[in-house]
């Protein structure tokens, strides 16, 4: 059920094992819904604060914060109400790092990792142990990604296994895994299926009925394991749709709106604005300046 839950997007390619996103929220994006994936994420704040939602956890990130999303971990990316975040992403496969169960380094530092059966401090920020090599080590990375060549690939790879010895260099950054509460892990299938049919009709009732859970015992489970609630968290999935289809298409507002899931405009208007802080037209005539 793990790999039907996953996000769908593909990251990279067979040639370019990784992606690249220079993001702006809530500039580019309302946020980022609640999803996970098979491959690793590291992101920098280049500038401003925002929120990452990490499993249980709502973290707050300044500029100069690391965040090392490891997979198949629930996060999600939250707008500051009075700052906007700008932020650079690389999502990349850890085949990218060649290693082998016959390699002690693979298997005692970086398959821990991996498997997020060590978990990675998050945020790594300015004050953190060993903050200064692992900054100048992620600058490095992005500006291999930035380059976009296969030699610079191989700086990058070289770059990520440095990335990875600082962290392994630096104990108090990492701990144990605890165990994942059997209940996120019940959940995960109602955040794919709302992901799968977000432009549909959906009730409280059926996306309990997924998790096995009366109505009341689901709404109260899932605020309290993810911090929002399933109709909040169904909202910010159709405004990311719809913010998606602002930018990159030329359709009607109202033909954007109900093809994300909205079936009242002036409901589509109203949440757009609170959750992104301008109406759909400004936005698209925004990013089109930008």
């Amino acid at each position: 059920m793990l790999s039907a839950a996953k996000e769908k997007r593909q990251h990279g390619s067979m040639q370019v094992p990784y992606s690249y996103y220079d993001c702006r929220v809530p500039n580019y994006f309302s946020g980022v819904p609640l999803h996970w994936h098979g491959e690793m994420e590291l992101n920098y704040v280049k500038r401003g604060t925002g929120y990452f939602q990490y499993e249980d956890r709502l973290i707050t990130v300044h500029t100069g914060d690391i965040i090392l999303i490891q997979p198949n971990l629930v996060h999600a990316i939250l707008p500051d109400k009075h700052e906007s975040m700008f932020y650079d992403t690389i999502v990349f496969h850890q085949n990218m790092l060649i290693g082998g169960y016959d390699d002690r380094s693979y298997t005692e530092i970086l398959q821990p990792i991996f498997s997020a059966r060590r978990r990675v401090l998050a945020p790594i920020s300015p004050d953190a142990p060993g903050y200064p090599a692992l900054c100048a080590s992620v600058l490095q990375i992005f500006r291999c990604v930035h380059d976009n060549l296969a030699v610079s690939d191989l700086l990058l790879k070289s770059e990520l296994l440095r990335f990875f010895y600082l962290l392994a260099a630096t104990p108090s950054l990492c701990t144990d895994r605890t165990a994942t509460p059997a209940l996120a892990e019940n959940l995960r299938p109602v955040l794919a299926y709302i992901q799968e049919h977000s432009a549909d009709p959906l009730t409280i009732e059926e996306l309990a009925s997924l998790s096995h859970l009366s109505k009341s015992h689901f709404m109260s489970c899932f605020k309290q394991t993810f911090g929002l609630g399933a109709i909040e968290y169904l909202t910010q999935v159709r405004l990311r749709t719809a913010c998606e289809a602002l930018r990159s298409t030329t359709r009607s507002v109202s033909e954007i709106a109900y093809d994300a899931g909205f079936r009242n405009l002036s409901n589509f208007n109203r949440q757009f604005r609170s959750k992104v802080g301008c109406t759909p037209q400004a936005y698209r005539k925004d990013f089109q300046k930008n």
